[in-house]
């Protein structure tokens, strides 16, 4: 009777133990960077030349973002979260609203702080005043 309890007791407790291991719901705006980073992967595929590299710069950027919001991201949740993502048109919208002007945003902050700085502008050379002509 005895190691029948201390086995159910055992067993909770590895039952206990692996809830508890499983890894948290992602955050709200982590969510949203995974909607983000998927969008960036559709974009990544298509024909244009330009939106492929926008889509693979917004790939490395969204894959970042969330990997240092939460280190322990599991990326193989990107799967169930792509399988609630079947609006394409609001998948566009999102992408187009608030995806696309983050990304900007921080390759313009980037571009801003790598552009070499300007020189200075030495001030203009004094010019004497213009003389009026004397009479001779």
């Amino acid at each position: 009777m005895r190691l029948l309890a201390l086995s159910a007791l055992t067993v909770s407790l590895a039952f206990a133990s692996s809830a508890a291991s499983a890894p948290p719901a992602p955050t709200a705006a982590t969510l949203a960077d995974a909607h983000c980073l998927l969008g960036m992967v559709a974009l990544s595929n298509a024909e244009e030349q330009n939106a492929q590299q926008l889509g693979q710069m917004g790939v490395v950027f969204f894959t970042g973002r969330i990997a240092a919001r939460e280190p322990n991201f599991d990326f193989t949740r990107l799967k169930t979260i792509a399988a609630t993502m079947n609006d394409t048109k609001a998948v566009d919208a999102d992408l187009k609203q608030n995806c696309v002007p983050t990304l900007d945003k921080y390759m313009q902050q980037m571009s801003t702080a790598l552009s070499p700085p300007k020189a200075a502008t030495p001030p203009a050379a004094a010019t004497p005043p213009a003389t009026a002509p004397t009479k001779k």
